[in-house]
């Protein structure tokens, strides 16, 4: 069994070290005129975050915005580059994406590495404002860590490559999440996020609502095939109920 993962892991490895030349590393975002979101890790509960974020998109005008995503919160800040209506691409990811990937996924790195192929094979990058996308990682260098950011993705496969190693576990999908002679990248979320030394104008998190979330709910992959979406759903109407904190923060469409 140990052989068998060695093998596996191996040739990941194999298959995404041709891609980190593809990556711009810095260490705090140049958003220029933009004003910063950040999405937060979360892990499963990531699919609340999402419901938190396409009812922000949906209500809001987002012109002069970028974001910044950490663990499962990257994903949430890729999916909200999408250029038309996020809801779009959500409702078709949760109702013809996600019962196929939920049937044949019995993990959560199986469930991270199938959304990463759906979202490849559905979508081109011509869907996504990439420009605004920013990706949290740390790594190991030096024998320090640094937390550092992802950008200038010039295709959607180095997004999604950007959001798989963002959301790298710690001991769920294992330690260290990607190796070069030069670093160790691991998940994004492993320290504080957002970093100390990044500016951020909104910070959208798995608690801000007042919801409370158990390691269970974000870690163990569940039995009902429905949970994703009561997850999204949940975020949505919270967040759809708490419309006066948020039109103080966002212009409206």
């Amino acid at each position: 069994m140990i052989k068998k993962y060695l093998v596996f892991y191996g040739f990941l490895l194999l298959g995404f070290i041709s891609r980190i030349n593809a990556f711009v590393f810095t260490y705090k975002p140049n958003v220029n005129k933009n004003k910063l979101i950040t999405f937060a890790p979360g892990g499963l509960t990531g699919f609340y975050t999402l419901g938190i974020t396409s009812y922000i998109k949906d209500n809001y005008n987002l012109t002069n915005y970028s974001y910044l995503g950490a663990s499962a919160g990257s994903w949430n800040a890729l999916l909200l580059t999408y250029k038309k209506n996020t809801t779009e691409i959500i409702d078709h990811i949760l109702s013809q994406g996600l019962p196929d990937i939920y049937s044949n996924t019995k993990s959560v790195p199986n469930l991270l590495n199938n959304l990463k192929y759906y979202v490849e094979d559905t979508y081109t990058a011509d869907d996504f404002e990439l420009n605004k996308l920013y990706v949290s990682v740390y790594t190991f260098k030096y024998f320090s860590f640094k937390p550092r950011v992802i950008y200038n993705f010039t295709s959607l496969t180095d997004a999604t490559n950007g959001c798989y190693f963002s959301s790298y576990i710690p001991f769920i999908t294992g330690n260290i999440k990607f190796f070069t002679f030069n670093n160790l990248i691991f998940d994004g979320g492993m320290g504080k996020f957002p970093p100390n030394h990044i500016d951020t104008y909104f910070d959208i998190h798995t608690s801000m609502w007042g919801r409370t979330f158990t390691n269970k709910d974000r870690f163990i992959y569940p039995n009902d095939p429905n949970y994703f979406k009561t997850l999204y759903a949940q975020g949505y109407y919270d967040s759809q109920i708490n419309k006066d904190k948020l039109d103080l923060i966002f212009p409206s469409l």
